[in-house]
C-alpha cells in the first residue's frame, strides 16, 4: 500500500495483478491550515512535542524560539495528550477545558476547534485508507508493506501517527518513508522514455474508487473522527 499524505492524500492498495485507488480531501488542518498556532514546516515550527509529568517538551525546527506548530507536532500533540490521558477519544480534554496550553510561554493553545479541524482532515485520511482497503478485500495482516510518501509524513513520528488513527494499524516494521513520491516518479518519466510507457500502461487498470459515491461514507467518517489506532 501507499499512502501519500497532503492536502489531497491518496491512496494505493495493490499488486502487480489489480491495484485500487483514492483520493481524500483532506485539507490544509496538518499543514496548518485553519489551526490558531498553525504553520507549516518552516523555521521556528513546533515539529517534535512530548508531555511528561514536569509537562510540555518541544522542539523547533531549526532550534530557534517557537513561532508555531506544524504537521508533525500536531501529531505529537494530539498523540500525547491521548496516551497521557488528557484527551478523550472524541477529541475532549478530561478537564473540561476548551484548550490545552502547548507553549504556556508563548501564549500558544490548541483549542477544541483545532482538535475537530485536525479529527476530520485525519478522518479523511482513515476513510480513504479504510474503504480501499475493503473494496480491495484484503485484511490489515496481509498488508506486506505500507510506504508513506510526501513531504509531510517524511518527518512524521509514524508511530504517534498510527496510534491517533491517521495511518494504518500496522506494526512499525511494515511501515516505511520514501520521501516526495510523486517528484521523483516524475523526475524517472521525464528522463526515461520506458518508464514512462510502463506507466502510461499502468495506470489504466487501476480501480479507482470516489468515496463520496461509497454509501456508508458518513458511518465511516465518523468513526475516523476518533483518535484512536
Amino acid at each position: 500500500a501507499v499512502v501519500d499524505v497532503g492536502t489531497n492524500t491518496e491512496v494505493v492498495v495493490g499488486n502487480r495483478h489489480r491495484m485500487m485507488a483514492c483520493s481524500c480531501p483532506a485539507g490544509p488542518a496538518f499543514e496548518g491550515g485553519h489551526i490558531l498556532h498553525g504553520m507549516p514546516g518552516y523555521k521556528g515550527a513546533i515539529e517534535s512535542v512530548e508531555i511528561d509529568k514536569e509537562g510540555v517538551h518541544y522542539k523547533t525546527i531549526g532550534q530557534v524560539q517557537a513561532q508555531g506548530i506544524c504537521g508533525s507536532g500536531l501529531v505529537d500533540l494530539l498523540a500525547e495528550l491521548r496516551r497521557t490521558g488528557q484527551m478523550s477519544p472524541l477529541g475532549v480534554f478530561e478537564d473540561g477545558s476548551m484548550e490545552f496550553s502547548f507553549a504556556p510561554e508563548k501564549s500558544m493553545s490548541i483549542s477544541r476547534s483545532d482538535v475537530s479541524a485536525l479529527a476530520q482532515a485525519k478522518s479523511a485520511n482513515y476513510a480513504g485508507q479504510f474503504i480501499v482497503l475493503r473494496e480491495y478485500g484484503l485484511p490489515l495482516n496481509e498488508i506486506s508493506d505500507l510506504y508513506l510518501a510526501g513531504g509531510f509524513a517524511n518527518y512524521v513520528n509514524v508511530r504517534n501517527a498510527r496510534e491517533i488513527g491517521f495511518i494504518a494499524n500496522l506494526p512499525l516494521e511494515k511501515i516505511t518513508k520514501v520521501g516526495n513520491a510523486s517528484l521523483e516518479g516524475a523526475t524517472m518519466i521525464l528522463l526515461s522514455r520506458e518508464k514512462r510507457h510502463n506507466l502510461e500502461r499502468l495506470v489504466k487498470n487501476i480501480e479507482h474508487i470516489e468515496l463520496e459515491t461509497t454509501a456508508d461514507f458518513f458511518d465511516i467518517f465518523v468513526e475516523g473522527c476518533l483518535f484512536n489506532p
